[in-house]
């Protein structure tokens, strides 16, 4: 498809697309397999860790599947739980033709045709400090919880992160140096910000 393909050793998931997204492929019968023993729900948490988006492709007729066990709702409810309980991307192709055309889309959304980020997240209440710290960091351009915590476990407190110089900072699993001049404008960044007063006639 004129994609070039780059073979090396993954510690998690079977493919990587451009900018650190990656992909666990798994036929139908697998991903049942997977999900029965519970196997599925530890590769979730370790490509999490590891990645800040992955997405679980499988491929094949689960039909086939379903129709052969005695209480289908136990799959459903395994995928329930990895889709609620873990954030996980599920996506069902039928084959290994469907599986390399939805691969060429991924990448090339994420190289050519890369959507807007959205400009409102949603901030989760921190409940310790450490949770704060990343809540904080998570703030910065480009730094997503994951990062944000390699972040703090790479420097110990804000305060290393804010004096890094962009070196340091590219020291950090994720963080390339694009990234981290990003960062450090941010960090750096002059406000002049205007005191407007109110008075209380017009409270």
């Amino acid at each position: 498809m004129g994609l070039r393909v780059d073979f090396k050793s993954l510690s998690v998931g079977d493919y990587v697309i451009p900018a650190g997204y990656v992909i666990e492929r798994k036929s139908v019968q697998d991903f049942v397999n997977s999900l029965f023993t519970g196997r599925l729900f530890d590769q979730t948490s370790r490509l999490s860790k590891a990645y800040e988006e992955y997405l679980i492709i499988v491929e094949g007729d689960l039909s086939s599947i379903l129709d052969r066990l005695p209480n289908p709702r136990g799959i459903w409810g395994a995928m329930v739980s990895l889709l609620y309980d873990y954030g996980s991307r599920i996506i069902f192709t039928n084959s290994a033709t469907e599986t390399a055309d939805l691969l060429y889309v991924l990448a090339d959304r994420r190289t050519v045709g890369r959507p807007v980020k959205p400009l409102v997240y949603r901030k989760i209440r921190a409940r310790t400090s450490e949770e704060i710290c990343i809540n904080v960091l998570g703030n910065l351009p480009g730094v997503g919880p994951i990062l944000a915590e390699r972040m703090l476990t790479h420097f110990g407190t804000l305060s290393k992160v804010f004096s890094a110089s962009a070196a340091e900072l590219s020291k950090v699993e994720g963080i390339g140096r694009t990234k981290a001049s990003s960062i450090i404008e941010v960090i750096q960044a002059q406000h002049s910000l205007k005191t407007h007063r109110v008075s209380q006639s017009k409270l």
